[in-house]
């Protein structure tokens, strides 16, 4: 590369640096103006009272920071944009300074919180930065100030945990587990499947997402059906409408389930309840006392209740009402995503309910 070269290149760098600053400076001013009421669109990032934000339904749902940090809109180094995450304010500054960007509009720092105050609730994953997230704003092994646009792995992230095996003390009849040192983050160059690449690929594939925040203990998911009632009967070819009671679940949250299936972590709300949505699915069989396995690529009815659950429960009208027969009633709770809902332990009840009743 030639010296004019290398001068032309460092000027381009500069520009977009600076751009880069000025944005993330008019982006804080923005924000400050900002409450959980303002108008936004589905899928919006911001900052609203110094916590992470995220529109859903027309509304800006706030998670809060970690303790002594504010979410705040950061230039990035490496290309031009920014990103949101949470941060120190003298971090945010110093970034934004680096940048020879000048002018106010970013949002004061809150006072720090007391030690004993508990940290906020572990932030969702997915596409954009979740809050409380130390590494994005100290350093990710990517050197652009963005954890989510990282193509290297934060140390501070690694479970040295997944290099177990699980066999120091064998159980009879348990199997090792896969081990990684690299949190399997090219787990699926060991398969010869296709990337899911967030679609519903029938043949199979390897989806590379992780899978995001664990609600506890206290938190898990649960679902009982209010109609039809197990052992009930509803009339031949009459509509009638599926009603659910579901708790622990912030329904109303789905994404497109062709562009986006599976291609985002788990996600928790502010108060560390799973964001998703539920299905029903209906499946005939030969008598309520069948033993035989069901066909998953059959059934006679299925809906997705992808809106938000009223005084707690979720309901879904079948029209054309069902021929006479008998039949399978069962919930499919997930994430926003659509992956099944995961929960904190290995010994829980079922997250999901199912009944039996008769079309007559």
């Amino acid at each position: 590369m030639t010296a004019s070269a290398r001068t032309i290149k460092l000027v381009q760098r500069a520009e977009f640096t600076l751009a880069n600053g000025q944005a993330a400076i008019a982006l804080n001013a923005k924000f400050d103006s900002l409450t959980a009421d303002s108008p936004c669109n589905t899928g919006d990032n911001a900052c609203v009272k110094q916590g992470f934000a995220q529109c859903v339904g027309g509304k800006f749902v706030i998670q809060g920071c970690a303790s002594g940090t504010i979410c705040a809109a950061l230039p990035l180094v490496n290309k031009a944009g920014t990103s949101i995450t949470c941060t120190t304010a003298a971090d945010r500054d110093a970034r934004i300074a680096a940048t020879g960007a000048q002018g106010g509009g970013a949002p004061a720092a809150p006072p720090a919180a007391p030690s004993a105050t508990p940290p906020a609730p572990p932030p969702a994953g997915g596409a954009s930065p979740p809050p409380g997230n130390n590494n994005g704003a100290s350093g990710n092994g990517g050197g652009n100030g963005d954890a989510q646009s990282s193509l290297s792995l934060d140390p501070a992230v690694v479970a040295k945990g997944f290099e177990n095996d699980g066999q120091s003390t064998p159980t009879p009849g348990q199997v090792a587990s896969l081990t990684s040192s690299n949190n399997f983050i090219n787990f699926c160059k060991t398969v010869n499947l296709p990337i899911t690449n967030g679609a519903q690929v029938e043949g199979g594939s390897c989806n590379p997402a992780p899978m995001g925040s664990i609600p506890a203990k206290s938190k898990m998911p649960t679902s009982k059906f209010v109609f039809p009632t197990n052992g009930g009967t509803v009339k031949t070819n009459q509509a009638f409408t599926i009603q659910m009671k579901i708790s622990n679940l912030e329904t109303g949250n789905f994404v497109n389930a062709a562009q986006n299936y599976f291609s985002a972590p788990q996600q928790l709300n502010a108060q560390g309840i799973i964001r998703g949505h539920s299905h029903v699915v209906v499946t005939k069989l030969t008598s309520l006392d069948s033993t035989d396995i069901n066909d998953p690529t059959t059934f006679a009815f299925f809906k997705g209740m992808n809106g938000a659950a009223k005084d707690g429960v979720l309901s879904a009208d079948v029209t054309a009402g069902l021929p006479a027969g008998f039949y399978k009633l069962s919930s499919i709770n997930t994430a926003a995503n659509h992956q099944p809902v995961l929960a904190p332990i290995a010994q829980h009840g079922p997250l999901d309910d199912a009944v039996y009743f008769t079309v007559a």
